[in-house]
Order: structure tokens, then sequence, then C-alpha cells
């Protein structure tokens, strides 16, 4: 899948502005590191170009779910982000080659700057903890088969840590070190190998992340979608919302024939949340990452869209319905250059009049028909609109059903096949009491 624009991002919650607000990111940050965590933002912000990408991650993945233990690197939080913040020190000293001057030049160093060569000593120390750690889990995974998603990055952390400079201080970590071996190992990392050091920190900034990953499956039961090539298709089967407790859970079915789904719903009977699951679930697919349902077999998409929630642009002075058809233009030009979509629309056309809205949801609507490597789930509350379409083989119905008994209503949040018809914007503002306090008597 082509990246995916921030505006998408956002309406499905893959990301957020605030640290503390709800979104897929915090669902799967269960990392122990800070390093880590920006790893895990950087991953999912990052789909896969192809299949065999997908499938490379899921191999690691599933890989490190069934031998959870054996992957756990046994480091704290604390020692790594000394190793971090060691890496980006500036503590500069002399480094004689000569073993009598580096000694002396060591023992001046120590004497007049006493704070700063405690931090390069306490630095030194916890990055050797990170790297027994690092040694500890390849020594337990020996005998197991490592996949191509991260052969590369053990082959490079067995290669550093069997270093003759490096051998004899990871037997002996628990030892304090001496002033010179101090600065020999501070010389060795921070000005030898540099960049090794960096790449050593972010291999297992990696691993904590993809350990998050397993983590976050294993508690919530996610599971690994199938892809496949033979047909377009979006088959989930127990599908729920990851961000909202409790979340009701529904299968959901959809090809290339017919390849859009029109949902129609009463005001708060699920509708959006279906749709941001729906796309949370592709999304999370083409990161190889396990996804919030029970089941899903999908085809590959090219592009992800979603027209969830679009307002007026105050600044350059657009509209609603202007970012609509902009939103759709933008859509369109993917269709027209070959790429196959997923696109998620709610309430299309809903920021202009009735008239003008039904004329462009059938343009578009007859225009997206003709893309049957595409899928498309559009929600709207146009009954005409549904009614030029309930005889058409081009689309197929979905919808929530709400049971309204006298003044009350009871939402199912469950799919079914149809048209809901239901009504219930007039119980809901009666019942936030604002009739009463206008002093509006509906008739």
């Amino acid at each position: 899948m082509q990246p995916v624009d921030d505006h998408t991002l956002r309406e499905l919650q893959i990301i957020s502005d605030q640290y503390k607000e709800r979104s897929v990111l915090n669902f799967f940050d269960k990392t122990k590191s800070l390093g880590g965590r920006d790893m895990l933002k950087s991953m999912i912000k990052n789909t896969r170009q192809d299949i065999a990408e997908i499938q490379s991650v899921q191999g690691l993945l599933k890989a490190i779910s069934q031998n959870i233990g054996s992957w756990q690197i046994n480091v704290s939080r604390a020692y790594v982000a000394a190793a971090e913040n060691y890496y980006a020190s500036n503590i500069a000293h002399t480094m004689s080659q000569d073993a009598i001057q580096h000694w002396f030049e060591t023992l001046i160093f120590s004497w007049r700057h006493p704070t700063e060569f405690y931090h390069i000593q306490s630095g030194l120390a916890a990055t050797i903890r990170v790297l027994i750690g690092l040694q500890e889990m390849i020594s337990r995974l020996e005998e197991h088969e490592i996949t191509e998603e991260i052969k590369n990055d053990f082959n490079f952390v067995t290669s550093f840590l069997n270093a003759f400079a490096l051998k004899s201080f990871l037997k002996t970590s628990d030892k304090a070190l001496s002033k010179r071996s101090v600065f020999y190992l501070d010389y060795y990392f921070r000005k030898q190998h540099k960049k090794e050091f960096r790449r050593i920190l972010d291999i297992y900034y990696k691993l904590d992340a993809f350990m998050a990953i397993v983590k976050t499956s294993n508690e919530h039961g996610l599971s690994f979608p199938e892809f496949v090539s033979d047909e377009t298709c979006f088959d989930a089967t127990h599908l729920w919302h990851p961000l909202i407790p409790h979340s009701v859970k529904n299968s959901f079915f959809l090809n290339g024939n017919p390849g859009i789904c029109i949902l129609t719903g009463a005001n708060t009977s699920g509708k959006t949340t279906f749709l941001k699951s729906s796309g949370i679930v592709l999304y999370l697919a083409h990161l190889g990452w396990p996804v919030p349902a029970r089941s899903l077999r999908l085809s590959f998409t090219d592009r992800l869209f979603t027209s969830i929630h679009l307002s007026d642009d105050l600044i350059l002075g657009y509209s609603h319905f202007y970012n609509e058809v902009m939103r759709i233009k933008t859509i369109a030009e993917a269709l027209h250059n070959g790429e196959k979509c997923f696109v998620i629309i709610d309430e299309i056309f809903r920021g202009t009049n009735q008239e003008d809205a039904l004329y462009c949801s059938k343009t578009v609507l007859n225009g997206f028909s003709n893309y049957k490597d595409s899928l498309f789930i559009v929600s709207t509350h146009l009954m005409e609109l549904l009614e030029s379409y309930e005889q058409s083989d081009s689309v197929c119905f979905r919808c929530f059903k709400t049971n309204i008994t006298g003044n009350d209503f009871q939402n199912t949040f469950r799919l079914e096949s149809g048209i809901a018809l239901e009504k219930v914007g007039k119980l809901i503002m009666e019942k936030a009491g604002v009739p009463e306090l206008l002093k509006i008597a509906y008739t």
C-alpha cells in the first residue's frame, strides 16, 4: 500500500496530535523505552509495499509470539535511557596513543571533571548492560530460525558483540570499570564506532516495538489477516473497534461484485464506528500487524481513502462541500490511474442541499461502479439515493437497526443486510431537553 495521508491517519485515529489522546498507536504501545515508542510510531506510519513484505513482518511477529520468552530483552528502561543519553552526550577529552600518557590524562580528567566523568562511566555501564541483554537474547535463539525481516540486524549485532575489544567487558558487567577502561570504551563507542553504536540502539528499539505489538495481540486476541491474490475482497468476521471498550463485533463481506456497499442507520446507531473499524483493520493488515477481528481475508490495496470528518477550511475559505469535492477528486484520480483503492465515505455530500447531494452522490457512485478492483463503503441519509439503487446489482445494502418504543429507542449496533429507515433525531433532541428549554412543543 502506498503511504496514507495524514487526513486518513487522523480520521481513523491511527495516530493523534496529543500523546494522551486515544489512538491505535497508543493501543499497541506496550514498549519499554521512549526509543521503542518512537520506533513503533515510525512503523505504524509506514505501510508495506507488497504482500511479500507484509508476510515478512507477519512471519517475525508470529515467531516472537510462539516463543515470546526467548525474545525478551532483560534490560530495564533506566539502563536503555542512560545508554541513549550517553550516545547523545558531547563530553570531549584528549586521547593519547601512548599507554603511560593515556593513563595520566585519564586521571587528570577524572580529577578535574568528576561530574562529566561520572556521566561517561554510568553511561558506559548502562550500554554494557544493554549489550549483554541483546547477547543473552541472541544466545537463547541460537537454535531457532531467524526470519528475513530481522536477520540482517541479528547478524550485525552478533558481529558487533563478538568484537575482541568488547568480549572481556561483556563478561564483567557487575564489576566497576576502571578509569582506563572507561576512556578506552568511550573512545571505542563514541569515536571509532559511533554509527554502529547508533544502529545497536535502533535495533533494540525495533525489537522493543515488535515485542509491544505481540504483547498487544496476545492480550486482546488479535488475529493475522490472510491476503488473497485471485479476487478483490474484504471478508471480516467479528470485526471490532480497538479503542472502544466492549465494542460490539460485526462480520462483513464485500467483493468486486458488487464492490459498493451503501450503509444506513439512524444517528448514534454505530455507522461511523463501523466505518472506522473497517479502515483500521485494513490499514493494520497492510502493515503486517495483527488486527482486531476473529479473521480477515482481503486483497492487497494500493490506496486507502477516508472521508469521515471533513470540515470547513477557514484559512483558505473552503466550505465543507468544496472539501468533499476535492477529496472525491483525489480518489477519482487514483482510480483513473489504475490504482486499487479502498474508499470509506461517511454521509456522502452532507455539506450541501438535498438536490445537489443527490446528483453528486449518484454521479460518484455510478463512477465507482466502473472499478471492479476497488471497494467502497458509503453511508448516507438520503432516502432518494437509496431508492435509486434499490434494484441495482452494482451495490449492496447493510444497515444498523434501531428499536423504537414510544419516546425511547435502543440501538442494536449489529450490522444487518438491508436498509434502516428509523429516525431518532427528534427523540435525541427531546431526551437532551432542548425543546423544553426553548419552550417548543412539537406536533
